[in-house]
Formats: structure tokens, C-alpha cells, sequence
């Protein structure tokens, strides 16, 4: 509250100035004794004098009006807040000072209720000044934003916080962040975008910005913007936890891109960032194998499915080899994937474990696997027709 208590002394002097010619001498000389103590933080004794001056002029409405404001100037640099606006409003009830003094200390009291927190009170002093403001200031329409929003009246507190912005000389980080803390709360993300566009434009070095565009781009379904947004915050070494890397490479393969996706992962695993664990290991491996490079894919696979230890896995594997006709790599991952369980479809694995038994010649033992693969409803038919085929054959 510092700077408060100095816009209070500022406005003990400007005031002690306008009503030098107005008070009467010894109500004047009088006063300025009290503003000098008070300049010198000797309250206690400005307001034992100021106590003593009160019984005098009681009964002189100007005179009176001009001790009570003094009162809340010395009241409010102590941070006595509600006796600084008691003071203020007896002053102002007099309707002896000049108007635009009692302008000023209507923001006085906007200001002092703020700073008790009653921020009702606050509004309804606010508005009373705001009335019969002639030029209100950038900062003056950012107090009136910070009061509502207080009040969570964000559909009051956001035009005057934008107000304030275009007023503004040169941008004000922290009103920007006002407005983009409303804006959210009103779920208005278009128009947060558009803030944050501007924010990063005037702080690109703030990395929070850039991942709150690229997370309002993702609500509002501009994916690409998403990523690419993403993307330069990863070129400038702002996504350091592995949460957010790992963000990143599910926005690449999100928008169908899975080699860049699979470089990122294998990438910052090798720095570090991202820790290479089953899971993760998994994910590079079904990334390259989208990105249609088999060696690579088989490779992520195999170290997933060994820390894993999945069925699912096992069986994934088996089928890429299936693709490359290694066949007693099938056996033997169809084997494995059995022997994990958890598999969705058994039956997928003893038809796998058949076929690369029929292509190594190993046709009674093929027969054997698709037989077992006839007892689960999805796999049967298949089973049914290598057998048969098998048989025609003969063994």
C-alpha cells in the first residue's frame, strides 16, 4: 500500500496549495503545521492538532470540509482506511469544496474502499466519479477493471481494461494479463487468441504466452496453428518438462505427422527430457510404424514390449514381422504375446503363430494353432479356412 500512501501525501499538498487563499489565516497557518508534521510521519501529533482545529471551525462549512479531508489524508497514509473514509465522506457530504477537488476525492474513497477490500463500495464510488470525469486516464479505467473484476463482473471489468490498453502509452504487461485471465473466464477464446497474439508480439520471450496460443488454438480446432505455434516455442528452448514435449509430438501425430513426431521423441530422449519409459517407448515405436519405417519401429517396439511386458505389444511386433516374412521371429513373438496375455483377441495370435508355422513348412504344427484360434468367435472363420486349405493340400 505504499504507493497509495504516496498519492495521499501528494494529494495533502496540492489540496494545502488550492485552499491557501480560501481559509482563513490562522485556520491556514494552522493546517500547514499539520501537513508539515504529517510530512515528516509525526501523525499522532498532526492528528491531536487536527482534533484541537476541529472544535473551531465545526460550524464554518469550507473550513470544516477542508479539516475533514485532512483527516482522511492523515487516516489513509497510516493505512486506517475506514476512518480515512469516514473522513472523506463527512467532507464530502458538506458539498463546500470545489467541484473538482470533491472529484478527487471520490477516486480517494474508490481507491480506500479498494484497499479495505470492499469492493462493492469501491464500484459504486467509481461510478460516482466516472460520471463527471472529463478525461479519464488509461490508469484510471484499469482501477475501475480491477475493481469488477474483483467482483467476477467481468462484463463490466473487460471494455474498461481494454479501454485502459488503448489509452495506454506504451504497453502494460500486467493489463494484458487482466484481460486474458477474464477472457478465459468467459470462455471468449477467439479474442484470447487475438491477446496472446499481441502479447507474444510485445514479450516473445515469455514462454507461458506462446503455450497459452498454442492451447487456445487447440480449443478453438485451429490445430495446425496449434502446432506451428508449439513448434517455434520448441525452436526457442521453451517446452523443457517432458509433459510438454511430449505435447508436442502428440500434436504431430494429431495432424498426421508422424516422422517429425518420432524425430522430437527419439530426440529429446537422447537429451534426456524424455524419460524412456515403456510407455514412451511404445509411442515411438507406433510412430515410426505410421511413419512407415518398419527397421525403426520394430526396434522401439521390441525395448516397449520388453520393459512392458504386454501381449498386445508382443503381438503388434509379430504382425510387423509378418510384413518382413520373418517368420520365426512370428513364432516366436506369437509365443510371447500368448504367454503375456491380456490379449483383446487371443485367437489374432494363434493365427499369426499358424500362418508362420504353414510358411515354414511346419504344416501339422500350423494346423495345431489355427485349431486353437477356431475356438474364439472373431479368429474362427479364418482358422477354418487354413485348415481346410491346409488339408487340401495335405500334410
Amino acid at each position: 500500500m505504499k504507493t497509495l500512501k504516496a498519492l495521499f501525501l501528494v494529494g495533502l499538498v496540492l489540496a494545502g496549495q488550492a485552499f491557501a487563499a480560501t481559509l482563513s489565516e490562522r485556520t491556514y497557518k494552522r493546517l500547514t503545521t499539520i501537513q508539515e508534521l504529517m510530512g515528516e510521519n509525526k501523525y499522532k501529533e498532526a492528528l491531536q492538532r487536527l482534533d484541537s482545529l476541529l472544535s473551531r471551525v465545526r460550524k464554518r462549512g469550507y473550513e470544516y470540509a477542508v479539516v475533514m479531508q485532512t483527516y482522511g489524508f492523515a487516516y489513509a497514509a497510516q493505512e486506517q482506511y475506514r476512518k480515512a473514509i469516514e473522513a472523506f465522506n463527512e467532507a464530502l457530504k458538506t458539498e463546500a469544496l470545489p467541484d473538482q477537488v470533491q472529484q478527487s476525492m471520490r477516486y480517494n474513497l474508490a481507491q480506500l474502499y479498494a484497499a479495505d477490500s470492499d469492493w462493492k463500495a469501491a464500484a459504486r464510488a467509481y461510478e460516482q466519479w466516472l460520471t463527471q470525469a472529463e478525461k479519464p486516464s488509461a490508469d484510471s479505467y484499469a482501477f475501475g477493471a480491477t475493481i469488477y473484476a474483483q467482483l467476477k463482473n467481468y462484463d463490466k471489468a473487460i471494455p474498461k481494461i481494454q479501454k485502459a490498453i488503448s489509452l495506454a502509452a506504451k504497453p502494460r504487461e500486467n493489463w494484458y494479463q487482466l484481460l486474458l485471465s477474464m477472457l478465459y473466464q468467459k470462455k471468449r477464446y477467439a479474442e484470447a487468441a487475438e491477446v496472446l497474439e499481441t502479447m507474444v508480439a510485445y514479450w516473445p520471450d515469455k514462454k507461458q504466452y506462446w503455450k497459452q496460443l498454442s492451447g487456445v488454438y487447440f480449443t478453438l480446432k485451429k490445430n495446425r496453428r496449434a502446432l506451428a505455434v508449439l513448434e517455434l516455442a520448441h525452436k526457442q528452448g521453451f517446452l523443457e518438462k517432458e509433459r510438454e514435449l511430449m505435447n508436442l509430438v502428440n500434436m504431430y501425430l494429431l495432424q498426421g505427422i508422424p516422422y517429425k513426431a518420432a524425430k522430437i521423441l527419439e530426440a529429446e530422449m537422447k537429451a534426456g527430457r524424455i524419460k524412456r519409459t515403456g510407455k514412451n517407448l511404445q509411442k515411438l515405436g507406433e510412430a515410426w510404424m505410421r511413419a512407415k519405417e518398419t527397421n525403426e519401429a520394430l526396434r522401439e517396439l521390441q525395448a516397449a514390449a520388453e520393459v512392458q511386458a504386454k501381449g498386445v505389444l508382443f503381438l503388434r511386433l509379430a504382425q510387423l514381422y509378418t510384413d518382413k516374412e520373418n517368420w520365426k521371429k512370428v513364432i516366436e513373438l506369437s509365443n510371447k504375446a500368448l504367454a503375456a496375455g491380456g490379449l483383446k483377441h487371443p485367437g489374432d495370435a494363434y493365427l499369426l503363430k499358424g500362418m508362420a508355422l504353414y510358411e515354414s513348412g511346419k504344416k501339422r504344427s500350423a494346423i495345431a494353432s489355427f485349431s486353437k484360434a477356431l475356438k474364439y468367435k472373431k479368429s474362427k472363420r479364418q482358422a477354418s479356412q487354413w485348415i481346410t486349405h491346409i488339408r487340401t493340400e495335405g500334410t
